[in-house]
């Protein structure tokens, strides 16, 4: 793991230049005295090669004292000025970087047996440099390991032999040694020697980290953290920590990172260290300089100096140091899954730092990281944040609207997303991710059941991008979106086309099974036996096997094969969840509609001891309730319905205790001593105890029971109750049939605002449920109320097309048909009548209402005689709607008149004026005086000819 280029190497000359200097630590009169030669030529040269070696100027010490060494060296009289002044070449020759030649002066100044034990030390030290620099690595360390051993060596550079001893262990490939050897010796001299031992924490961390031994480094970097104010090169420190965090990283092991990067110092912190310990060591320096003989500490503090600001300048080139650490950080938490930390690491460093291209890849993670953890609205402040500070150059622009319009989708701000993918693809019509937009864009209509707009947008996938592999996508789901609008056998001919489209289809499986599906919905029942047999026999185990399960015993069922349902449900496998429990409770059904009473009880009693924690054990309580009243033992049934409530009555997972609280009534008979007064009183007293406990869930299904109760003594009371639980309600978590019933309450009680955000939350958590017939129904009310036309249609509009079965249809009808007529758009009315009238389901009343309106359309559009038709039609064919009947006959002789055939409508006058039940309607007085009016050119002896009978009318009244 080379981790540091150069750096041992680096290291042995900065020892060198800290230890150099020492040996010149005193004044030159200090120095030891030449003997007594005349004062010209040998005296002259040793003058000058003492002077310049204290001031250190090497080169010309070396040139002074060589020349007299090789001019009166082998002088007798010289003997003694040579064996003192050798030391003095050999020291000068290793400042010039002359190793080899200073290692044969040093080799020869040591035989001196009469040296200086202060310059024998210095000497010794120098000579395993030298062997050092010429490649004798074995021979120097041992000569650092003696001088190390040897306690009565000079004690600065007896710390750096040891330094030297183990950087020599690296420079060899044995850096598990030197790590270990560093590691031994540390408490020997920690306390001595801080600022060396501060050094050798370095090395041994690089040590380790050479050695690959990661977590053995991990233990240094956590041993050494809380000294870190103490270290000179703390940058050096910190750099290889992060390195070894990176490695940790890389290697996939995300806890050690962590706890490496953590204890990383952000630059800020580390700069202004650094530059305190070089003020630090300024200071000392500039003492030092005002005392006597201290030109060796001097030296070294300088040298120490020079270290950290090379360093610091080294630090302060590093680009992104920061943002690297704050993103590796973050990238360990998400290797973890632990993307709530990673993203706030992230938005920190965000917050914090100018954009640069690790800033930009950080950016981008948070957004990914957010929505890991379905935090959509912070995922969609990431992505505006990202194009705010990175605008249209941003690297990773498109894919970052992409993830902005998928969070607002997740987040169910449906037009928001539809407007998101939308600026993608005009801005990055080319990118991969358009063709993507424009697929989620018609699966977002399929989200919201627009089936036409889902099916536009999966065919612009195959026209704009034809190449793109979403094309194959596109195409099955448009098979799927027939199949979920109910055109089956459309859903099932595009399914079989695909799939002989594609060599390999990547729907195959599903595209199988959803032709299985649309069959069965076909009701062809025994060909969706053998297609879902088929295909349970070739996918085993495959989850959409239990679906397949299940279908096929709806169809023996369907077939009246009624054990070979029951069988087909059996093999619907437990963790498949919903299906086992859709095949348990439609098994338990039939045995009812079987009545098999006994054995529908012991079925579901075998659920609830088996599946204690599912959602829908309040529904097999239930029907275990159910049977024990058909079996006339009502107070069994309460009494496992109140025992199930007061255990489960506050979990909002159980989504099933609606019915059960629907069911009390059932088991509370009228005219009992257990009647509706004893009920109400025991929900009276659950709900206060629940809201006194802080049980909201439990208080407002209580409540919620008690408003069916009150409310059958009169709608206000009930909605009293509705109103006073409306508190309680979290449309996020709560039963949407208890929501929809406390929003109607609130709209009914005139307050519309209050209603409105309670609708909307519903329809936002709960899209499909089955009560978003009313939600449609009311927030379309809300909105006329509000004079906002356009979005009243666009309510009702969905109302018709997602709800069609609901028997609300011809009430939104009517109104959405006055809507059209008030925004100018009669024929639209017209349409929307005319389709109310044909539609199966649509109470009489409605119809009638209907045809009163499509007269008073054609009334307005001056088509009179279209008009008298529908007119006519409503009191022949729904003459027991005694208002509307009125109404309907004085419209008609309205318009006869109009048309000019007044013998026509004094007739309709006076069939009106002739019925008994509509004598206290208005029309029938206006009527009396048309009659008397037209009377006077009509006498009564004179009778009006038949109205012929419409075709309409005629069928109507045979009804």
């Amino acid at each position: 793991m080379k981790l540091m280029a150069g750096f041992t190497q680096a290291l042995l000359f900065l020892w060198l230049f800290v230890t150099l200097p020492l040996y010149c630590q005193d004044n030159p009169d200090d120095l030891p005295a030449g003997p007594d030669l005349a004062a010209e030529g040998p005296a002259e040269l040793l003058e000058r090669g003492r002077t310049a070696f204290a001031a250190n100027d090497f080169a010309v010490a070396e040139e002074a004292l060589e020349t007299f060494m090789a001019d009166y060296g082998t002088a007798a009289e010289a003997e003694e000025a040579v064996r003192l002044h050798r030391p003095l070449l050999a020291i000068s020759k290793v400042g010039l970087k002359k190793f080899a030649e200073a290692r044969g002066w040093i080799d020869e100044s040591l035989t001196d047996p009469e040296i200086d034990f202060a310059l024998a030390d210095e000497l010794r030290f120098w000579r395993a440099i030298c062997l050092m620099q010429a490649g004798e690595l074995v021979p120097a360390q041992r000569a650092f390991g003696e001088y190390w051993a040897n306690e009565g060596h000079d004690a600065v550079k007896r710390y750096e032999a040891l330094l030297l001893f183990a950087t020599l262990y690296l420079q060899q490939g044995f850096p598990e040694a030197a790590a270990d050897f560093l590691e031994g010796q540390l408490p020997h001299y920690r306390e001595t020697a801080p600022e060396a031992a501060s050094r050798a924490v370095v090395l041994e961390l690089y040590a380790r980290i050479e050695a690959d031994q990661p977590d053995q480094a991990l233990a240094v970097l956590r041993r050494e953290h809380q000294q870190m104010d103490q270290m000179t090169q703390v940058i050096s420190f910190q750099t290889l920590a992060l390195q070894l965090g990176a490695s940790f990283l890389e290697e996939e092991r995300y806890y050690p990172a962590i706890t490496a990067l953590q204890l990383i110092w952000p630059s800020a912190r580390l700069l202004d260290y650094q530059n305190a310990k070089i003020e630090e060591i300024q200071e000392r320096i500039a003492v030092l300089e005002q005392r006597p003989n201290t030109r060796g500490m001097v030296f070294q503090l300088q040298t120490i100096l020079k270290r950290v600001e090379r360093e610091l300048a080294n630090f302060s080139a590093i680009e992104n140091f920061d943002s690297a650490l704050r993103l590796r950080l973050a990238m360990a938490y998400q290797g973890l899954g632990r993307y709530t930390e990673a993203a706030l690491v992230m938005e920190e460093m965000l917050a914090s730092m100018p954009p640069d291209p690790i800033v930009e890849k950080a950016s981008l993670a948070q957004i990914q990281c957010w929505m890991e953890v379905r935090r959509w609205p912070r995922a969609v402040r990431a992505a505006e944040r990202y194009e705010k500070v990175f605008g249209a150059d941003g690297p990773s622009l498109a894919t970052v609207l992409f993830l902005k319009a998928e969070a607002l989708r997740e987040d169910q701000r449906h037009q928001a997303a539809q407007l998101a993918y939308g600026d993608l693809v005009d801005r990055f019509p080319d990118d991969p991710f358009a063709a993507k937009a424009i697929f989620m864009q018609g699966f977002l209509y399929l989200q919201q059941d627009d089936s036409d707009g889902a099916l536009y947008q999966f065919d612009q996938v195959r026209r704009l991008h034809p190449e793109s592999a979403m094309v194959e996508d596109a195409d099955y789901w448009t098979g799927m979106t027939y199949s979920f609008s109910g055109l089956y056998a459309e859903a099932r001919e595009h399914l079989a086309t695909h799939l002989n489209r594609y060599d390999l289809p990547k729907y195959k499986k599903e595209a199988i099974f959803r032709i299985a599906v649309c069959t069965f919905s076909l009701a062809e029942y025994e060909e969706a036996i053998r297609l879902l047999e088929t295909f349970a026999a070739d996918y085993p185990g495959d989850p959409f096997t239990d679906e397949a399960h299940l279908l096929i015993g709806d169809a023996c069922l369907g077939e009246g094969r009624i054990e070979e349902g029951f069988a087909a449900y059996q093999k619907v496998r437990p963790e498949s969840r919903r299906f086992f429990e859709d095949a348990w409770f439609k098994q338990g059904n039939a045995y009812k509609l079987l009545e098999e009473i006994p054995t529908m009880r012991e079925h579901f009693e075998t659920f609830v001891a088996e599946h204690p924690d599912s959602p829908r054990l309040p529904e097999a309580v239930y029907w275990i309730g159910w049977t024990h009243t058909r079996e006339g033992e009502p107070e069994e049934a309460r009494r496992i319905y109140w025992e199930t409530i007061e255990a489960l009555g506050d979990d909002p997972e159980r989504t099933s205790m609606t019915d059960l609280f629907a069911g009390l009534p059932k088991v509370y008979p009228s005219g009992s001593g257990d009647g509706s007064e004893e009920l109400l009183r025991r929900l009276q007293l659950l709900k206060a105890r629940a809201a006194a406990e802080k049980k909201l869930t439990l208080a407002l299904r209580a409540g919620w029971a008690k408003s069916l109760v009150a409310g059958n003594t009169g709608p206000r009371t009930g909605r009293i109750e509705l109103l006073d639980i409306a508190k309680w309600v979290d449309p996020k978590i709560h039963d949407p049939v208890i929501a929809i019933d406390v929003a109607e309450a609130l709209l009914e009680s005139g307050n519309s605002l209050s209603a409105k955000t309670l609708f909307t939350d519903i329809r936002k958590w709960h899209p499909r449920t089955p009560g978003r017939d009313r939600i449609y129904l009311a927030l379309g009310d809300i909105a006329a109320a509000e004079g906002d036309t356009d979005k009243a249609i666009a309510y009702y509009t969905r109302f018709e097309r997602e709800t069609a079965a609901s028997r609300r249809l011809g009430e939104v009808r009517l109104k959405l048909a006055a809507l059209y007529d008030t925004t100018g758009q009669p024929r639209a009315a017209r349409e929307t009548l005319e389709s109310t009238l044909k539609t199966t389901g649509v109470t009489a009343a409605v119809k009638a209402e209907a045809l009163l309106h499509l007269g008073r359309s054609y009334v307005a559009g001056d088509d009179h005689k279209k008009a008298i038709v529908y007119f006519e039609r409503l009191y022949v064919a729904y003459g027991k709607f005694s208002e509307l009947n009125a109404k309907a006959y004085w419209a008609r002789g309205q318009s006869l008149e109009k048309l000019r055939l007044e013998r026509e409508a004094l007739e309709t006058y006076e069939e009106l004026a002739g019925r008994e039940d509509l004598r206290a309607f208005d029309e029938t007085a206006k009527a009396a005086e048309r009659i008397a009016s037209l009377r006077r050119n009509f006498p009564a002896s004179e009778s009006a000819p038949d109205s012929p009978d419409t075709p309409e009318s005629s069928k109507e009244a045979a009804l």
